[in-house]
């Protein structure tokens, strides 16, 4: 009998499971979490400051666009100076005083601009469906077929991102129905 009780301790001692103390396991998991949460904090915090990055990068955006028929207007009322000569001497100086105000006005405004990453969007050379706005096309000799001929509203881009395209009229060679 003494051999069958052996045996049965020796069958009961080979059928209990090698485990782990549970505490230990709980321990384990705990400190899993505890690690996948501070990875999640981690991505959470690069996303957010990726996210106050470059709404920083484009707060100005709605003001700008509000600004930008202004900016359009001083640009126009510069482009159309008065003719300084036919005028007498001394209102030649003061015209000539005013004039020269409005155009360190405008160089103020430019240095603004770069500063904030605004920038004027290039009309010259061909035309860009991705900057420019094609209003209609003229017939020219002196252009090639599809260069933009002329500016009609500027058009701006902050920091890379376009505000608004520039309004332009594009070249058609002669002979070409339009």
């Amino acid at each position: 009998m003494a051999d069958n009780e052996e045996n049965k301790n020796i069958d009961i001692e080979a059928e209990e499971p090698q485990s782990e103390d549970p505490k230990d396991c709980r321990c384990e998991d705990y400190l899993a979490g505890w690690k996948r949460a501070q990875a999640d904090y981690a991505n959470l915090k690069r996303q957010t400051d990726k996210e106050k990055a470059e709404f920083a990068l484009y707060a100005n955006e709605n003001l700008l666009e509000k600004l930008l028929p202004a900016i359009d207007q001083f640009e126009m009322a510069l482009a159309y100076k008065p003719e300084l000569k036919d005028l007498p001497e001394e209102e030649q100086k003061k015209l000539a005083n005013w004039l020269n105000g409005l155009e360190a006005v405008k160089a103020s405004w430019e240095s603004v601009f770069k500063e904030i990453g605004l920038e004027k969007i290039q009309t010259t050379g061909a035309f860009d469906p991705l900057v420019h706005e094609a209003v209609t096309e003229e017939a020219s000799d002196e252009a090639e077929d599809g260069d933009v001929l002329r500016c009609l509203q500027a058009g701006w881009r902050l920091n890379g991102k376009l505000l608004r395209p520039a309004r332009v009229i594009v070249a058609r060679a002669k002979g070409q129905e339009q």
